[in-house]
């Protein structure tokens, strides 16, 4: 579904390109960069669906290195801000977020909090904010994304199902890939908590040094 939705958006403005029927409605250059950011976008959405289909079938490559957390998240905050589902949200990390050195697999873990802060990005509402946080416990990190949103009862008991999904037909993968990707391949744990006094947090718990 969003494959294809991506597509059609590239579609669509290579034919205004061909028919100049961007001039008088957005500059040449606008539309290069709306073309650019959908190229992008198609091709991390191929890839994530890959990757699904290589962790179902127990066939995903994990590549541990070290990692810093606060510029990770930091990078993802800054892919993600200006992303079509951020329009009019705030997505900041929390002031307190340690920066903290972990072994982990950047594109998987990388591929999980994307998830949780699209997910948290959608239940939002403009002009609310979306906090990206870290903590450690232990040998334990937490990595945390905040929206203001309560998730409905009867959505959490299905939360994490590979078919379910609020948004529509053939729309689901993305709490069920955290939790695949997180659990099975990254000696992770996925939970959240939702209520409505204090929104919703999606928190992955990982270790610190990889365990082999």
């Amino acid at each position: 579904h969003d494959i294809i939705n991506t597509a059609s958006a590239i579609q669509g403005l290579t034919e205004m390109l061909e028919t100049d029927d961007h001039l008088g409605m957005l500059p040449l250059d606008e539309v290069q960069a709306l073309l650019k950011q959908a190229s992008v976008q198609l091709i991390d959405e191929i890839k994530a669906q890959s990757q699904i289909s290589a962790a179902e079938q127990g066939d995903l490559t994990v590549d541990p290195q070290l990692l810093a957390t606060v510029p990770f998240l930091m990078d993802l905050i800054g892919v993600y801000k200006h992303h079509e589902i951020a329009a009019g949200r705030f997505l900041q990390l929390d002031p307190q977020a340690e920066d903290l050195l972990i072994q982990s697999d950047r594109t998987l873990l990388g591929r999980v909090v994307a998830n949780m802060i699209k997910n948290a990005l959608e239940a939002s509402k403009p002009g609310e904010s979306v906090t990206l946080g870290c903590e450690c416990a232990y040998d334990r990190l937490r990595i945390s994304v905040h929206n203001p949103a309560v998730i409905p009862h009867h959505v959490q008991l299905q939360i994490f199902q590979r078919s379910f999904s609020t948004k529509g037909q053939d729309r689901g993968l993305g709490t069920y890939s955290m939790k695949l990707l997180a659990e099975n391949y990254l000696h992770g744990k996925v939970q959240f908590t939702s209520t409505p006094e204090t929104g919703t947090k999606f928190m992955v718990t990982l270790p610190v040094i990889w365990e082999r």
